[in-house]
């Protein structure tokens, strides 16, 4: 999969996506390239066999979130996580990260649980229009 062109390693797009662990498969990675979610050095592309080489930098949109990495080195083989860290730099800037906020529904919970009452069922009637 890897390539020697002009003196440069390079590496076909959805295999180096798969390689970082960005993406669980390559098949998965395939269909997001093909998704025009993806742009390498500010271009889009729709081609996942994209030759990619250490200097891109490949801006992802995944869940309304912009990630941006710059290909440090190419890999041999998806090792572990750790390992995978090597190869690519996350610049994102800080401020386009997304801050995990505390959610609390508004929601109001019935008290009781369990069959309603006679006067419930009379109400439930009346609203349905059993009467």
């Amino acid at each position: 999969m890897t390539s020697n062109i002009l003196g440069k390693k390079t590496l076909r797009l959805d295999v180096y996506l798969y390689y970082i662990r960005i993406f669980k498969s390559r098949s998965i990675a395939t269909k997001f390239v093909s998704t025009n979610r993806l742009r390498i050095s500010g271009k889009i592309t729709q081609k996942p066999h994209k030759m990619i080489s250490i200097g891109d930098v490949l801006t992802i949109t995944i869940n309304d979130n912009i990630k941006i990495f710059k290909v440090l080195d190419i890999p041999n083989r998806r090792g572990p996580y750790s390992e995978a860290l090597n190869f690519y730099e996350d610049i994102t800037p800080i401020e386009s990260i997304p801050k995990k906020e505390s959610f609390k529904p508004d929601i109001k919970f019935v008290e009781r649980v369990g069959r309603p009452t006679k006067r419930e069922r009379r109400q439930t009637d009346r609203l349905m229009g059993r009467d």
